[in-house]
């Protein structure tokens, strides 16, 4: 079912409730109305029974003002029918009701075969010469349900036809208003799946229309820069790979065809598995990539000992670059916070991410010297690498993000262009931030910004 077709249901069943309560609320007005007036009416017919007493000329003269299928009757004190006018005798008064009227009014209605609807009646009392009298009026109000019969047939075919208008006008409304996201459909019919510049036109309007189709430009503006660096990714990615499987494929060929002794055949051999480790390193840091993409930042909940990490992972390059030096500084401020703070995650992927910092630090470097500051603003832990190194141009500041994406001065530097990737998607799913800043031919600052939880606000 469409929204037009849902807007045109709502809209028809919300005014229908509305014109039937209305309705109901009229008819049963004017039916309150009718009855207090044949009520009073009975009321008024019964009380001329006095001049029964009175005036007998007086009452037999009055009583020619009479109302349809109207019966008078007049009891004693014991109960004895001492006066009953011409009319229907299709009633009969009960004790207990002229005992009870004989304290109050009564109002009463009793149904017959001959009328649709209740007769009504009315038995009072009063006195005349010590003595109690109740007097019993019936009649039928002809003229009141009559009109109520029409007033019930007016207001059922007006709301048949008001009903039919509504539904008329609320589907012609709710097209109206569902015109511009039509409008959006039928350009989005019309795109290819491959199209990655296909996007909305619109008019500037500030609706919701208009707000959709330039959220939906923006989701496309970014899709067709994802699709961009796929492109890339997937070109680079396998020319990584190909390149060094080609060059061991030639240098063993050459071997089978040229190497005579066993050292020559041992040196190629060596040359092409340091190839290999070149093609498995990169196959092991794209499954790294995916691996990471697919994680679950709920599940990072570990309490992670950020000290720890960084001496862990100076201790690593101590290992693979034993010349290198790593200055790791911690503040004043970290220092007198850290016991009362704490940062949550997963300790295997944080140092993995400081990994690939430091280690770009130091390639891109050539080796001198790198910093580790750990410092603290409210809510934030923040580690800064910095290098003395070659930078990254200002044009590739905006692409460091993007897989197997390396910049123009990289020279002969060995790499993938993953580690940042890599990086910036730990850090991600850590509800962190990672942001560079680089000045070409003096160095980069990498600053990663990992939100702290206190420890008061835990408990």
């Amino acid at each position: 079912m469409s929204i037009k077709e849902k807007v045109t249901i709502a809209f028809g069943l919300l005014v229908a409730t509305i014109l039937l309560l209305f309705s109901l609320f009229i008819f049963e007005a004017y039916e309150s109305y009718r009855r207090s007036m044949m009520r009073t009416r009975l009321q008024r017919r019964a009380l001329s029974a006095q001049t029964y007493f009175l005036n007998r000329s007086e009452f037999h003269r009055f009583s020619f003002l009479i109302l349809p299928e109207q019966k008078e009757m007049i009891f004693d004190v014991e109960n004895n029918l001492i006066y009953s006018s011409n009319g229907p005798h299709d009633y009969v008064p009960t004790k207990d009701l002229l005992r009870e009227a004989r304290r109050q009014e009564m109002y009463f209605t009793y149904k017959i075969p001959e009328w649709p609807s209740p007769k009504e009646g009315v038995a009072l009392s009063f006195n005349y010469q010590n003595r109690n009298y109740v007097v019993v009026v019936t009649a039928y109000d002809l003229n009141g349900h009559q009109t109520s019969t029409n007033l019930f047939a007016i207001l059922l075919g007006g709301n048949i036809i008001s009903l039919a208008v509504i539904i008329l006008a609320g589907f012609l409304f709710a097209r109206r208003a569902m015109q511009p996201f039509d409008r959006l459909i039928s350009q989005i019919n019309t795109a290819t799946v491959n199209d990655f510049s296909f996007r909305l036109s619109y008019k500037a309007e500030p609706d919701e229309a208009s707000y959709l189709a330039g959220s939906f430009n923006q989701l496309l503006s970014r899709l067709q820069k994802l699709a961009v660096s796929h492109e890339h990714f997937i070109g680079y990615a396998s020319h990584e790979i190909r390149t060094p499987l080609t060059v061991v494929k030639g240098m063993l060929e050459t071997g089978l065809a040229y190497d005579q002794t066993p050292e020559a055949t041992r040196e190629s051999m060596e040359k092409a598995l340091l190839r290999l480790e070149d093609a498995i390193e990169l196959a092991n840091s794209l499954l790294h990539l995916t691996e990471v993409e697919g994680l679950n930042p709920n599940r990072l909940m570990e309490d992670v000992n950020l000290v720890d990490t960084i001496l862990d992972t100076v201790g690593y390059f101590q290992e693979k670059y034993p010349h290198q030096q790593i200055d790791l500084q911690l503040t004043e401020v970290f220092i007198e916070s850290s016991p009362r703070i704490k940062v949550v995650g997963n300790n295997s992927l944080l140092r993995t991410a400081l990994i690939n910092i430091i280690d770009n630090a130091c390639k891109y470097s050539d080796f001198k010297p790198v910093q580790a500051v750990i410092t603290c603003q409210p809510f934030w832990v923040i580690i800064d690498i910095i290098d003395q190194g070659i930078g990254i141009p200002n044009a590739r500041l905006s692409e460091v993000f993007l897989p197997m994406m390396r910049a123009e001065n990289v020279g002969t530097i060995k790499g993938f262009g993953l580690g940042l990737t890599l990086a910036e998607k730990i850090i991600t799913i850590h509800r962190g931030v990672l942001n560079i800043q680089s000045v070409p031919n003096e160095g980069t600052t990498v600053s990663v910004r990992l939100p702290a939880i206190s420890i008061e606000d835990t408990w």
